[in-house]
Order: C-alpha cells, then sequence, then structure tokens
C-alpha cells in the first residue's frame, strides 16, 4: 500500500508541472529576470545533481567537478585514474587492464553500487552490474568535464545511483575548429596515438577521433595484464533553426586484454577479444519563455570473447590437453529511450520531469541457461523553488519498474540556505536503490566448470538494497580560494551478498545470493582550491568509517548437520561469515584518502604540475581473511610541458614527461591469490606529444 500511494504521489507531481508549465501566466515567466548573480559568483554550474543547470553552491548534492586543466595536469592516461581526484573515492588494480573504481562504500571489483553516465548514456551494463573502464569508446583528450555526484542521486539517475554518480561529459562538437594529433611512448609498453579532426560551422558542427592504446603490464612474470584498444568517436550536432538541435554520437572500441596468472593452470595466459559500440541521437527543442524538451535514444553493444576459459577445473589443473578448456562468450545489448522537459515555473520556480524506458539483455551460455531481457521504465521530478532570496529548496523524486517484480521510488530532500552571497550551507536527505544484477538473480553453473562453486538462482526474492543517506555540507568562496566539506551518515539495508552451501550440500558446494547485510558509513569530506593568475592548486580529503552486522542469515545458517567432529555446518557457516565478512567490513573503505594537484605556469612556455596520493590499507570484499589487504599509498606523480605556438591553434602543440609514482611507493593492489599479493605499482615514465593542425 505504502508503494502504490509513493508511486500516486510521484505520477501526480509530474502530471502537475505538466499542466503548470501550459496553464502558467506568461507574465508570471517573464519575471525570470530577478538577480541572483550575487549567489552565483565564481562557483561552476553543474548539470548532473538535479538534471538543472545550477552552480555547485545550489546544488542537493556534494559534487566534484575534474575540468580539462586538471585532467591536462595529472598526466593520467586512463579515464579510471582521474577519480583518484574525488575525495573518498578508491581506484584500485585487479591487474594494469582491470580498473576498480569505487565511492564511499563497500568496495569490489564489479562497482555495481554506482551509476556512470557519458553525456547522460548509463554505460553501467549487466550481467554483473559493472564498468569496463578500459572499454569505453571514448578518448581523454576529449573530456571536456567529468561531475562527481557524492551520494545517492537516484531521485536524478535512477537505480544503482547508490553511492554516487559519475557523468562524463565529452567535449562539443562545436569547440573542435583544428585538428590535432597525440603520442604517448614510454616504459612498460605505454604506446597510445591519437587523431582529432573538427569542424564548427552556421548549422553543423562535428568531432571525429580516432586512438590507439597499448600498455604491457605492470608484472609480465606473474600476470598477463596486457591491453590494446582501437577506438573511434564521432559527437556531430545539427541546427536547423533556432529552436530545434539534433545531435548525433557514435562511438566504437575493440580490445585485446592478456589475462592470466603464472602458477595457476586454471587461469592460463591467454588474450581475450571485446567490442564496445554506443549510438546515441538526441533531439532539443526550446519553446518561448524559457521552456525546453529533449528527447534522447541510445543503444549500447558489448561483446567479449574469453577463447580459453576453464570449463572444467579438474582437467584445468592437471594440466591436460584443450578439452578443459573453452569458449567463453557474452553479448550484451541496451536500448534506452528517454523524454525529459525543464519548465520555468515563474520567477521562484523550476522542474524538469519526464520518463523513459530501457530494454537490457544478455546471452552469455556459461553463465545462463538462456538469455535473459528486463524491461525497465521509470518517471522522475524534480522541482527547485527559491524559498527567498538566500534560500533554495530541491524535491525530486524517481519511480521506477525494474522488470524483474521490483517497483520503487527514490525520493530526494535538500535545503541551501546562501549565508552571505559566497556562503552556503546545505542540508539533504535522500534515498536510492540497487536492483538486483542479472547475474544474482538468474546465474546458474555447475561446480568446477565455470567457478570452483556451482551458482543457482536464489529460492528467496532477493529485495533491492537502499540506502538513506543524511547530509550536511558547506560550499565557500574566499576570494581565490574555494572550499567544500561535507559531514555525511548513510544507512544501507539488505545488502547482497553470496549465500554460501545454499543447497545444504556440503560435500559439494553450491552458493548462490542472498539478502544478509546491514551497514552504517560515515564521513567526512574536505576539498579546496586554490587559484593565481599563473597556476592552479586542489587539495581534498576523506575520513570514512563503516560498520556491518547481519540483516537476515545464510540459508545454512543453523543446519544441525555435524560435518566434522564437534561442529555443525551452521557453526561453521557462522563463523566463516563472521571471519570473513563482518570482521572484514571496517577494511572495505579506506579511513583516510587524499589528494593534492599543484600546476605552475613558468617561463612563459612551460607547465609544471605534482600530484599526490594518499589512501590508507583496503580490502576489496572478496579478499578474504586469509590475505593482507591493499598496502597504504603515498604516491607521487610529476609533470613537466613545455608549448609551442598558441594552443588549440594550427602550428602549436606540447610536449610534456610524465613519471608516476615518482619515489617508488611499495603499495601492494588488489590481491586475492597468493601469485597477487604482493604485486607493485613501478615508477613508469612516459613520453607524449601533441601537435595542432
Amino acid at each position: 500500500m505504502r508503494h502504490g500511494l509513493v508511486s500516486l504521489a510521484v505520477y501526480a507531481t509530474v502530471l502537475t508541472f505538466g499542466l503548470q508549465s501550459i496553464a502558467r501566466d506568461a507574465k508570471a515567466a517573464a519575471e525570470d529576470s530577478r538577480s541572483e548573480q550575487a549567489y552565483l559568483q565564481d562557483f561552476p554550474v553543474v548539470l548532473s545533481a538535479s538534471r538543472l543547470s545550477q552552480p555547485l553552491s545550489e546544488a542537493p548534492n556534494a559534487m566534484t567537478v575534474i575540468d580539462r586543466r586538471m585532467i591536462e595536469a595529472s598526466g593520467f592516461r586512463t579515464i579510471a585514474e582521474l577519480f583518484r581526484l574525488v575525495p573518498g573515492m578508491y581506484v584500485g588494480y585487479a591487474g594494469a587492464n582491470t580498473p576498480i573504481v569505487s565511492l564511499n562504500g563497500v568496495t569490489d571489483q564489479y562497482s555495481r553500487r554506482m551509476q556512470v553516465l557519458i553525456d547522460g548514456r548509463s554505460v553501467y551494463l549487466p550481467p554483473f552490474g559493472g564498468v569496463d573502464w578500459q572499454d569505453l569508446p571514448l578518448l581523454i583528450g576529449d573530456i571536456e568535464r567529468i561531475e562527481v555526484v557524492r551520494g545517492p542521486a537516484a531521485a536524478s539517475h535512477g537505480t544503482n545511483s547508490f553511492y554516487g554518480v559519475i557523468n562524463i561529459i565529452s567535449r562539443d562538437a562545436a569547440s573542435a575548429d583544428t585538428g590535432t594529433v597525440s603520442v604517448n611512448k614510454g616504459e612498460m609498453g605505454i604506446s597510445d596515438v591519437s587523431a582529432r579532426l573538427g569542424k564548427s560551422g552556421e548549422a553543423l558542427d562535428y568531432r571525429l577521433s580516432f586512438g590507439y592504446r597499448a600498455d604491457g603490464g605492470d608484472n609480465p612474470q606473474v600476470l598477463n595484464d596486457t591491453s590494446a584498444n582501437h577506438l573511434l568517436n564521432l559527437r556531430s550536432s545539427y541546427r536547423p533553426d533556432s529552436s530545434n538541435g539534433v545531435e548525433l554520437q557514435l562511438g566504437l572500441n575493440n580490445g585485446s586484454y592478456g589475462m592470466g596468472t603464472a602458477g595457476r593452470p586454471e587461469d592460463a595466459f591467454r588474450t581475450i577479444k571485446t567490442r564496445n559500440d554506443f549510438q546515441q541521437l538526441s533531439w532539443l527543442h526550446n519553446w518561448a519563455m524559457g521552456d525546453e524538451t529533449k528527447v534522447t535514444l541510445y543503444r549500447i553493444g558489448r561483446d567479449y570473447s574469453d577463447p580459453y576459459r576453464c570449463i572444467d577445473f579438474p582437467t584445468c589443473k592437471g594440466s591436460a590437453p584443450v578439452p578443459g578448456f573453452g569458449h567463453d562468450d557474452a553479448s550484451i545489448r541496451r536500448r534506452d529511450l528517454e523524454i525529459q522537459n525543464t519548465n520555468q515555473l515563474g520567477s521562484n520556480n523550476r522542474a524538469v520531469w519526464g520518463g523513459g524506458v530501457r530494454y537490457d539483455s544478455v546471452d552469455q551460455p556459461r553463465i545462463f541457461a538462456s538469455s535473459r531481457t528486463l524491461r525497465q521504465s521509470r518517471i522522475f521530478a524534480h522541482h527547485e523553488w527559491r524559498v527567498t532570496e538566500s534560500t533554495l529548496l530541491n524535491l525530486g523524486a524517481m519511480y521506477e519498474d525494474d522488470g524483474a517484480g521490483h517497483k520503487n521510488t527514490s525520493p530526494r530532500f535538500s535545503l541551501n540556505h546562501h549565508v552571505l552571497p559566497q556562503h552556503t550551507l546545505r542540508a539533504s536527505v535522500s534515498s536510492a536503490t540497487r536492483n538486483p544484477m542479472m547475474a544474482e538473480l538468474y546465474m546458474s553453473t555447475p561446480r568446477q566448470a565455470y567457478w570452483l562453486n556451482a551458482y543457482v538462482p536464489p529460492s528467496i526474492d532477493i529485495k533491492p538494497e537502499r540506502i538513506l543517506s543524511k547530509e550536511i555540507g558547506y560550499v565557500g568562496q574566499f576570494g581565490d580560494i574555494g572550499l567544500e566539506s561535507r559531514a555525511y551518515y548513510d544507512k544501507v539495508s539488505d545488502i547482497v551478498m553470496l549465500d554460501a552451501y545454499a543447497d545444504g550440500n556440503f560435500a559439494s558446494r553450491t552458493d548462490s545470493f542472498k539478502n544478509l547485510v546491514d551497514a552504517t558509513f560515515k564521513g567526512l569530506d574536505i576539498s579546496a582550491s586554490y587559484r593565481w593568475e599563473s597556476g592552479k592548486l586542489t587539495a581534498s580529503y576523506s575520513r570514512q568509517q563503516t560498520s556491518c552486522w547481519f540483516s537476515s542469515y545464510p540459508t545454512q545458517y543453523s543446519n544441525p548437520t555435524v560435518i566434522m567432529p564437534g561442529v555443525t555446518a551452521g557453526q561453521y557457516l557462522a563463523q566463516a561469515y563472521q571471519t570473513d565478512y563482518l570482521n572484514l567490513c571496517n577494511q572495505s573503505v579506506p579511513s583516510n584518502s587524499g589528494s593534492l594537484l599543484f600546476s605552475q605556469n613558468m617561463l612563459e612556455t612551460f607547465q609544471f604540475s605534482l600530484g599526490y596520493y594518499l589512501r590508507s590499507k583496503i580490502r576489496v570484499t572478496d579478499v578474504s581473511s586469509g590475505f593482507p589487504p591493499e598496502s597504504q599509498m603515498r604516491r607521487v606523480d610529476l609533470r613537466l610541458a613545455s608549448a609551442f605556438g598558441q594552443k588549440e591553434k594550427a602550428g602549436g602543440g606540447e610536449m610534456a614527461v610524465v613519471l608516476q609514482n615518482a619515489f617508488q611507493d611499495n603499495y601492494t593492489g588488489y590481491g586475492n591469490v597468493p601469485q597477487r599479493i604482493n604485486l607493485l605499482f613501478k615508477r613508469r615514465a612516459y613520453f607524449t606529444a601533441t601537435i595542432y593542425f
């Protein structure tokens, strides 16, 4: 009954906004000219928190903006590494070609509790709910900025916008009016080449980018973690008149990735192939009085092929010939259609509302008995009300049907008060859900045929995970110094975890998934920036704590069967879960983390930058108590660049040298088998050159 009433309220809200936008008085809309500039100065304008363009000080969530200047100064080659600049965010690697990115919550290699968008397009894919960072058909040089919403944002972006949202915004086609060629070359097989062509016209703009990116891996004697990618990206826009705009985006990435671990015959050295492509078409119509309607249709495809996957563990470990191995192929498709309306409801009110439908399909015979398709639908509404000249109220909600029997509503409330024109306090409460992924709902594999253990679909329906987040924040500007901070308390319910020995057969293990754990996360984030005429300094720090407890119990938690002298099955499970889950929960987030990025222009043509990245010990959740956590990191990166000619003008360019982990901080990475636990990220250097024509 509660869900029905909430759903009705959301529908009514959307309908009300629609009727108001049609019936409102034109005179009231014209009063939009109220001067608000005293409250907007110096704060970056963001889009991702509420779907409304608003200054950072008026967003309903804490946010971090990574702009092009920061991207260039960091010297990073890959998109995933950029998130080291976000307070509270974890970036790790399960091998050089498998990044792990997570924000403020239990960390695992799939990061399935965080929404990732590229130009509004969700790239968080089934069946495991992760993001293939290396496979994204986007060059790092084509990124205009990245907006990171640090907190639940399901009211704006739907289920799985659980701990936060990453929205990667690519460079507009109109900004690319010159050609570019870039080259990276360096140690450990680093070899990148990219080219960009663009043209800006009165009605038609386009940007076409090509790239090749290769890496020889960090520890080739132990891990086969090489990578090579060929990619293409097109963004074009057409404006037939002053009221309409059509945008087309296309992308393709073909990847080859080394897989395998030395000393593990069941994980033999091999090369997997991937293909990621997307097509996105958007139409934007500007109505009178500043209202707009946007329709977006996109399709994403991902194909994966592992030619030498172990499908019979006893045979693989016995070094038998080919019959122990076989192909593991997967085909993933997503189609999404969304309509969004933005309306000015008088001088003090704005609203954005709309809805969409999505189809996700997966065909992977090794883990699903048959192909799977889910049809998801959603409606959303967000209302911004300027109560007084200095006080802003944000209200929003999204209602969703995930197509697997779950219907959820995710509301959000935020009150922003400008104590002074450049100093703002924010209080917000939000809720979000994470719907179970296809693998958690439907995966079915025999024992020792894909993993060591068998997996079966849950016998009890899995509920969506839910988070309730409470946050207070501050955004301020002291001349050239910007400061942002927040304190938060998140309560997470019904976390889905492994249900070991689900069928009660302790002689032949079969696992499943179940809602098992509740958790709390609390922390403090602080970030600051200082600009001067020839440079910039940004710094961030995050302090986090977490605790976990059972909300339910594994299916066999009370099984009285004696499986060894004096020990019942239930006692064995109770000890295992206490040791490997609950006791280790507080290690699943870094208690301390931070970053510092300093850049300075020198002698007119030189730029020097230094990055410092701090992270305390952390344990990804599938790393059991038998293995150590990842060690603390105190890493320093250096970059020295020399420019010639005019930037982004024909004949101009830049040459740079980047040194990562300059002082060889011996920090370890993700390790869930003995061969991986002491692997280090080694110091590496590479040279970059860019020429404009």
